[in-house]
């Protein structure tokens, strides 16, 4: 799928690399063992559970001298209580680890900070030690525990002991044909000790396109339920319902001020007096005005900022943006309520109460007996339309004391419908003639959010460069946009086209490039490297559709055969026709879902297989 982001200076790349290593460049660095230790301890009056973890991984240089940089991750509702590096077996206390903000370019924020460090590997065969001491402050925040890492592991040991006085389950995911020995030793009634011990773990390897890791990577769900301290019992949670408590609580205690958030919402719907206008106005407002900083961690991934703090920043996160719509509709009089969701990222649901169910927040609509969510970190995305990140996924609504489970509507593959119309003649060599260009849905998203990352006097240049796909041959002239407006319609790009060197002729036959496109072309997955499945960005409604004039005294005597192939998950139909003087080319590539699995690579290489022999064909007119 094309992106427009191919032609934008400046690439977001929000992802682990920021604090993990590719697996490509690491293959002289491996894990000879990493021993992981986790305890729940009782902690002090503020935070009476506690969890402690010691981490130790022994690195091994495999060939060439080299350095690496380690890294961890921690927040508001962690510490890092001691680091100790050793080199070649002594404790190296020149290695001083520095911490930072975790940031990208000035546009992503958290108060998640990271800890790293250069570690050193003088020869082959060097060895280098790192023991990480840290604790949880409250074991909600401790959900996880992953097997695997950005390097080889030759052996991996995690054990967790649980005290009688606290409730925890563990939960294990993607174990399938993993190599691991389970042991529960429930000798000492004061506690149970789990202990997982994995042998030669592959690293992981970053794939473009993937399922998020929780679908992929193997790993333990850590569910705290309830601790008995005697003198004071505490719940977590056992159940979403409880888990919704906590998330309300939290809401409860944001601090909202109706007064001027009402101010805003009656100057936003001036002048409008139906409902479902004033509804799209304050939406579109906040896509419009609120800039997007995703995303927060510890406390602060789940409690909203006021609602008037983000009306003033004018910028904030899933919360802070779900919070400020909700709070301008319900001003106004709408039904608004705030929704805790995971992205399609995550493999979990509200099935399964934890802190890692949720990554994201969302606000729903109750109106006239239908329920509408809106998304306003979606920007350019149309009112009731769904990005594909949160379609279908499992959703809870807050309702008072109580919540809602539901879902968010899976919209089909017609909802980002991508529509080109050429109308062309033949001059010399070249093709001219008009274009009609239309985006609907995540399509248009995409683009706008392109265009708007783009200074407004580079903006026709650089849409030029990202219709022409760079080709100086395929010159644009005249071009107008319309429909910019984050609304329902679908935005349009319409222009002049001169395609120079389409047309080549050869005695009495002229052979011309109707497709210069050829989307998908480069689709071919590899079926002997790749490691998982393949996930588009969302649902894709491609349709191309060119009339040419076909020259006095001409006629179309080799057509390529129609080519058609149909899928569950795709479908490709491409022809051409002749109809009263006019040669017409008709192409629509559909992808009705995102996920193409393992198993089905074949089929879509073969699909890819025939597009690619369909676009070679050769058009002639012959005179």
């Amino acid at each position: 799928m094309k992106r427009f982001s191919t032609i934008v200076s400046c690439l977001l790349l929000l992802s682990a690399r920021l604090w993990s290593q590719s697996t490509d460049a690491n293959t002289n660095i491996s894990i000879n063992s990493q021993k992981e230790e986790i305890e729940f301890i009782k902690g002090d009056r503020s935070n009476p559970v506690k969890v402690r973890r010691i981490i130790e991984t022994n690195y091994i240089c495999n060939s060439y001298r080299t350095n690496f940089t380690v890294v961890d991750v921690y927040n508001d509702q962690e510490s890092i209580d001691d680091i100790a590096i050793y080199t070649n077996g002594d404790r190296n206390r020149s290695i001083v680890p520095k911490s930072d903000y975790y940031s990208v370019a000035d546009i992503f924020y958290s108060d998640a900070r990271l800890i790293y460090f250069n570690m050193p590997m003088d020869k082959k065969g060097s060895i280098g030690k790192v023991v990480i001491t840290k604790t949880v402050k409250d074991p909600r925040f401790f959900t996880q525990v992953f097997f695997t890492d950005s390097y080889d592991i030759g052996l991996k040991e995690v054990k967790i002991t649980i005290p009688s006085w606290m409730k925890t389950d563990l939960k294990e995911f993607n174990f399938e044909g993993l190599n691991v020995d389970i042991k529960i030793d429930r000798g000492n009634p004061e506690k149970t000790v789990y202990t997982y011990t994995a042998k030669n773990l592959k690293a992981r390897k970053d794939e473009n396109d993937a399922p998020g890791p929780t679908f992929v990577y193997p790993h333990l769900l850590v569910l705290s339920r309830s601790a008995d301290l005697g003198d004071q019992k505490l719940t977590y949670f056992s159940n979403f319902t409880e888990q919704y408590k906590w998330y309300r609580s939290l809401v409860l205690a944001v601090g909202n001020d109706p007064a001027s958030i009402k101010a805003k919402a009656t100057e936003i719907t001036k002048g409008l007096s139906d409902d479902m206008e004033k509804i799209m106005a304050i939406y579109f407002w906040v896509q419009d005005n609120v800039r997007y900083i995703a995303f927060e961690n510890g406390i602060a991934g789940f409690k909203p900022s006021p609602a008037q703090t983000v009306l003033q920043k004018k910028y904030g996160d899933c919360k802070g943006m779900a919070n400020l719509t909700k709070e301008l509709l319900v001003s106004q009089g709408f039904d608004a309520r705030l929704c805790w969701i995971g992205t399609s990222h995550i493999a979990y649901d509200s099935s399964t109460p934890s802190l890692c169910v949720h990554n994201h927040m969302i606000c729903a609509l109750f109106y006239k007996g239908k329920r509408y969510f809106l998304d306003a970190t979606e920007k350019n995305i149309g009112f009731s339309q769904y990005a594909e990140r949160i379609q279908g996924r499992q959703v809870m609504i807050e309702d008072g004391d109580h919540c809602i489970i539901d879902r968010v509507p899976a919209t089909d593959f017609l909802q980002n419908t991508e529509m080109e119309t050429r109308k062309l003649k033949i001059e010399g060599t070249a093709l001219k003639g008009v274009v009609e260009h239309s985006y609907a849905g995540e399509s248009k998203e995409e683009i706008l959010s392109g265009i708007e990352s783009i200074k407004k006097d580079n903006l026709e240049p650089a849409l030029k460069q990202y219709l022409s796909e760079n080709n100086k041959d395929y010159q644009l002239s005249n071009l107008t946009i319309k429909n910019k407006e984050q609304d329902n319609k679908p935005l349009e790009l319409n222009y002049d086209i001169i395609h120079q060197n389409a047309v080549s002729q050869f005695g009495n036959e002229l052979y011309i490039d109707m497709d210069f496109r050829k989307e998908l072309s480069n689709l071919k997955l590899d079926t002997a490297e790749r490691e998982q499945d393949y996930v588009m960005s969302y649902k894709m409604h491609l349709v191309t559709e060119t009339i040419l004039d076909i020259p006095e005294g001409y006629h179309a005597a080799n057509l390529p055969s129609a080519f058609h192939y149909k899928h569950p998950a795709f479908e490709m139909s491409l022809n051409y026709n002749t109809d009263r003087g006019k040669l017409v080319y008709r192409k629509e590539i559909d992808f009705m879902r995102v996920k193409i699995s393992k198993k089905e690579f074949g089929k879509l290489n073969e699909a890819i297989e025939g597009l690619n022999n369909f676009y070679n064909a050769q058009v002639t007119l012959t005179k």
